[in-house]
């Protein structure tokens, strides 16, 4: 009985900025991705309660109420939170164009702990930004948080598969599959066959974006049909493709 209670009381939401494409903000509450996955924008999250495990390649990370991480993109990570603490959170999800990338604090992994309100505010900030000079202070109270309330955990370089130049994924390395998937457990956590789904949610969620069908999409990123593709998809993302496209 307990266990359906939790599941009736899931739910995850998306809220967009709709002058600043890709500015998105997630919030969840005892739903969230099974699989390690990555974002190709740079990602904010915060704990709002309960307790979850954080697997960043090869790395893990304790995380409770009030704590945060922020993650570059293209870094594999999963969050593992614990189901009875009634674990619920929010993601800030901001594309690289928006960044100053040249800043340190927006290219490092990095852990610390703020208060829920301030982060309400900063969704808030990010959300309603109109004009770039909107952008500008509400990226100076980001920077303003990562530099006074955390620290660098990892190099983000060593976990990243994204083409820095480009952006976009690339093959980990020459040789053969098993070579391959040698290096691809030791520096990232997950298979070639992982990263290979991944790409694939990646570019489902940009078909989706320009309103792909759904039929259509399954079959261009390699699916059996389109159940098949859902059942992934939410397995990756926590959504529906469906539930996706309409948020």
């Amino acid at each position: 009985m307990a266990s359906k209670s939790r599941t009736s009381d899931s739910r995850i939401t998306m809220k967009q900025n709709p002058r600043f494409p890709g500015i998105e903000v997630k919030s969840g509450k005892n739903q969230f991705s099974r699989h390690a996955h990555i974002h190709q924008a740079w990602s904010f999250s915060f704990v709002l309660k309960g307790q979850t495990r954080v697997s960043l390649g090869t790395g893990k990370l304790e995380l409770s109420k009030n704590q945060f991480i922020a993650v570059p993109p293209g870094v594999p990570h999963l969050c593992s939170p614990e189901i009875d603490s009634g674990f619920s959170f929010t993601v800030l999800y901001l594309p690289s164009e928006y960044l100053g990338l040249h800043d340190s604090e927006f290219r490092q992994i990095r852990s610390g702990e703020i208060e829920a309100a301030v982060v309400d505010d900063l969704v808030i900030q990010f959300l309603q930004s109109h004009s770039d000079k909107d952008l500008e202070i509400s990226r100076e109270k980001l920077r303003h948080i990562l530099v006074g309330n955390s620290s660098v955990l990892f190099d983000s370089r060593e976990y990243n598969f994204l083409d820095p130049e480009s952006g976009s994924m690339e093959r980990i390395t020459q040789g053969s599959r098993f070579q391959e998937y040698r290096y691809a457990r030791k520096t990232f956590g997950i298979g070639m066959k992982k990263i290979s789904t991944i790409e694939k949610m990646e570019r489902a969620k940009k078909l989706l974006s320009d309103e792909e069908d759904l039929a259509d999409i399954a079959l261009r990123c390699g699916f059996y049909d389109q159940s098949h593709f859902s059942r992934v998809f939410k397995l990756y993302t926590g959504f529906t493709p469906a539930s996706y496209l309409k948020k």
